[in-house]
């Protein structure tokens, strides 16, 4: 699941776009595009998302590199 998908769904919990919109100070129209798949959000925009609900990235399992200086793909 991707970071974006995680937001819609906490959003969609949250209850309405207006009800996000009002209480994390984002803008309604960003959010509406948002959430029909018109646009991504910025990082800055996802970053702000993250920290009102309460969301953090985990970190990364360390991969080594390849022999040649490459990482492998998941």
């Amino acid at each position: 699941m991707t970071i974006s998908d995680q937001l819609r769904e906490a959003i969609e919990r949250y209850g309405t776009l207006y009800a996000v919109a009002r209480d994390s100070g984002m803008s309604y129209a960003v959010l509406r595009r948002f959430m029909a798949g018109e646009r991504d959000v910025y990082l800055g925009t996802a970053d702000k998302l993250c920290e009102f609900f309460g969301m953090h990235l985990t970190k990364p399992k360390v991969r080594k590199p390849k022999p040649n200086g490459r990482r492998t793909k998941k």
